[in-house]
């Protein structure tokens, strides 16, 4: 009998043995790197002890019913983030804002800690537009000059009305950014219950509207005449569109992101803002096998600085924090993409564009102008009129400003930017004042005297009417809308003169396990239609969404590839249509040599312009208002 106790006590000891010897495994795999974590596999089928792992508390995570041993941060375990976003410029302080908006709106995501780390700390919208008060000319960190808030900065954007709902505008009338009269962000959250940003910025005086745009070639007749009305469902509603309702809104990156900053930094406990900071290095679960669900990405940070923003709550050196769910928003030169070997296809156009604000002679009318020369299209964009905010540009007491948009070669790029002042202006209204004119002859004149008589007679016949059939199209419009109208003069350069090389890009997949990509992380796009920022912040309200839908639906953020699945198969099918129209358009306006492709070119704008059904689907499309595949 006593060797029965004795043998039964033995059993007792061993098997709580194994059962903390498991726990402690378990706690050492998930701390290991992914790249060791299959050396020691747990799961059901390798021991008959089943662990799970959950990720619902951003504060304590447990294994079989323990506190997950402390890390070395600090002598505890790492901060856990459900939502980590690494840069906070407009694309990533959008997403943090609009997870904060629905949170306050309806507690969809009520229950998400959201983490923010960015490598500067960006003013308040007090400071940027106080009297000194600016932002870098670079849009970097700080050492740069500071602009005065008197005068525009040539890094602005172009947003179309979705991207002015997803980042905060309240709206008075029309449709939201959805296209069914629900928000860009959330089609279960009415538009007037969102922070109104955009309103702010609007009262300081410091948002361009635009209601009607206008395109023109340098080498036919052919004009494009795009109006806010053709953003309404039909023909019957353009004709009583909303007064408030555009086409779009030039806004200056730094008030855009101050103002967007304003709002994380009065978020309370449920965002962090890590600023400024820099990452030294990124754990995140292999892309092959590993454990379901994955184990959290580990991000380690190094602050730069001490100010308000910074992480107070570690002792100083090398910091670390989780996250269920890691958002690149670091730019085109993404540190995590590059990190984590995500891989990218793409190429460069061969082209720089040339940006800068000038000031116009006057108003510009609430519109803004494009004109397509064959090495490249300059854009002329409405920015606001100093002393007379609220009036989009329309107002008559001050200054009014314009965005210059030039692409070109580069020779040429590095020519405008060597220009003095008085020479910049003399180029940009030389090849801006110059309406539509006639196509070039389709056969020369040396070429048609050295054909028999009945060819080069039928040459000219169907020269002639492709002609007439073009320059008929464009002076029917003229009369059923407005006539063309040259923009203002360029009457004085405002600030320095930037250049960029212009390029195509795209991310093979957006996310990872536990990873996505969004804005120029994920891709980048030729400015000529104004889509670069407006597609990054497509991607936040996309993911947004699908963050929603993951933690309606009680499952771990980033813990299935279910939502990321979704994110990326509805984002990478939209920007590539975006894409492909972008490089059809430059290569159908590049076209020098070939006159039959000019002709063409020409009569398919017309064409477009004159058939309201085909050009309503377009401005809805280029506003975010439809998807190109919905």
């Amino acid at each position: 009998e006593t060797q029965r106790r004795e043998s039964q006590r033995d059993t007792i000891t061993a098997s709580t043995m194994t059962l903390g010897g498991v726990r402690r495994a378990a706690a050492a795999a998930y701390r290991r790197p992914s790249s060791l974590r299959a050396v020691v596999p747990l799961s059901s089928s390798s021991h008959p002890l089943a662990l799970t792992r959950s990720f619902a508390s951003s504060d304590e995570s447990s294994i079989g019913g323990r506190r997950r041993p402390e890390g070395t941060d600090g002598g505890r375990s790492p901060r856990h983030f459900d939502v980590l976003v690494v840069g906070g410029g407009a694309v990533g302080s959008a997403l943090a804002a609009d997870l904060l908006r629905r949170s306050a709106s309806s507690g969809s995501v009520g229950s998400l800690r959201v983490g923010l780390i960015e490598a500067r700390s960006p003013p308040t919208l007090s400071a940027f537009l106080g009297e000194g008060g600016g932002i870098d000319d670079g849009g970097g960190g700080g050492g740069g000059s500071v602009r005065r808030a008197g005068t525009p900065n040539a890094r602005a954007y172009a947003l179309s009305p979705a991207s002015l709902d997803f980042v905060g505008r309240a709206r008075r009338g029309g449709v939201g950014g959805d296209g069914k009269g629900n928000d860009a962000g959330d089609a279960e959250t009415d538009g007037s219950s969102r922070a109104s940003i955009v309103d702010a910025l609007e009262s300081m005086g410091r948002v361009g509207w635009y209601e009607f745009m206008q395109v023109w070639e340098s080498d036919g007749p052919a004009t494009l005449n795009f109006a806010a009305s053709d953003l309404a469902d039909d023909a019957a509603d353009s004709e009583s569109a909303k007064e408030d309702d555009v086409l779009g809104a030039v806004v200056e990156d730094g008030p855009l992101v101050a103002a967007l900053w304003d709002e994380l930094r009065g978020g309370g406990g449920s965002i962090e803002l890590i600023s400024p900071a820099s990452i030294t290095s990124i754990t995140a679960p292999s892309t092959a096998g590993g454990s379901k669900p994955p184990p959290p990405v580990e991000v380690s940070y190094t602050p730069s600085g001490g100010g308000s923003n910074s992480d107070p709550s570690s002792s100083e050196g090398r910091r670390t924090v989780t996250a269920s769910l890691l958002v690149a928003a670091d730019g085109a030169n993404s540190y995590v993409r590059r990190t984590l070997g995500m891989p990218t296809s793409g190429w460069g156009y061969g082209r720089r564009a040339v940006t800068c604000t000038v000031e116009v002679s006057r108003s510009m009318w609430r519109t803004a102008y494009q004109r397509f020369l064959p090495d490249g299209p300059i854009a002329l964009l409405p920015v606001w009129t100093e002393g007379t905010p609220n009036d989009g540009g329309d107002g008559d007491g001050g200054k009014c400003y314009a965005n210059v948009v030039w692409s070109t070669t580069p020779s040429r790029a590095k020519e405008l930017q060597s220009l003095d002042p008085d020479q910049f202006l003399d180029a940009l209204n030389e090849n801006l004042q110059h309406g539509p004119r006639t196509n070039p002859p389709l056969v020369s004149d040396e070429a048609r005297a050295s054909l028999p008589g009945i060819v080069s007679s039928l040459a000219f016949g169907v020269e002639t009417l492709i002609r007439g059939a073009s320059e008929g199209l464009t002076m029917s419009q003229w009369s059923e809308k407005k006539p063309f109208a040259p923009p203002p003069l360029a009457s004085g350069v405002v600030g320095p003169r930037f250049a960029f090389d212009l390029s195509l890009s795209q991310a093979c997949s957006y996310v990872a396990p536990r990873v996505a990509l969004v804005g120029d992380a994920a891709h980048t796009v030729h400015p000529m239609a104004g889509q670069g920022l407006n597609q990054g912040l497509g991607d936040a309200a996309c993911l947004s969404r699908v963050i929603a839908e993951a933690t309606q639906s009680g499952m771990d953020v980033g813990g299935t590839m279910q939502f990321l699945s979704e994110y990326d198969a509805e984002r990478r099918a939209e920007v590539a249509a975006a894409m492909a129209g972008i490089q059809a358009l430059h290569v159908a306006f590049g076209m020098k040599d070939f006159v039959p492709g000019i002709y063409a070119r020409s009569l398919g704008m017309n064409l477009v312009n004159a058939v309201g059904p085909v050009r309503r689907h377009l401005a809805a499309v280029a506003a975010g208002r439809k998807g190109v595949f919905r």
